[in-house]
């Protein structure tokens, strides 16, 4: 048995050695940056959140002028109970209000956000393929992740970094 499991082995060995994989690694944040279109793309987006956020704090400086108004009524005792509950009742819907609005502000922010972004990615994604065909690459690793936690952990000198062969490719344009 054991005999059978070396010479398996010793047969295997062309076979596995002719079947090395080439991978490469890049840095998608480094290309990003260095594309053209993403500071327009940047400006954009800070633009669209400025926006959302006036929206907001307007929405904001006039709840906290109906609170304040509501505080100083209550410290003159001029309004009545059924005065004071309804105040009360229209303040705390005005605050689930915003609430709602700052959630949804979020997630236009985001969609907003993809929907800039996703040319962009299509061309990183693009550009890599194409370099990574002309190299012989069989995978390529992303160095990084966007919180910064490695994603390959190990990368040996060897191994090809094609970010500037990406950025190349898409700057040339």
């Amino acid at each position: 048995m054991k005999k059978i499991i070396i010479a398996t082995l010793f047969l295997m060995m062309p076979v596995m050695a002719s079947a090395q994989l080439k991978v490469g690694i890049m840095s998608p944040d480094v290309v990003l940056d260095a594309m053209p279109e993403a500071a327009q793309v940047q400006s954009e987006l800070e633009n669209f959140i400025q926006q959302r956020q006036n929206s907001f704090q307007n929405r904001y400086q006039q709840w906290i002028a109906d609170l304040t108004a509501y505080a100083e009524q209550m410290e003159s005792g001029t309004m009545s109970e059924a005065e004071q509950r309804q105040r009360e009742e229209t303040l705390a819907e005005q605050q689930e209000e915003m609430n709602s609005l700052q959630q949804r502000i979020e997630t236009q922010i985001q969609q907003r956000q993809a929907e800039l972004f996703n040319p962009l990615l299509v061309k990183v994604e693009e550009a890599m393929a194409e370099v990574s065909e002309e190299l012989g690459l069989d995978f390529v690793l992303n160095r990084t992740s966007n919180t910064g936690d490695p994603i390959v952990y190990y990368a040996s000198q060897r191994a090809a970094d094609i970010t500037e062969r990406v950025i190349q490719k898409l700057t040339q344009n």
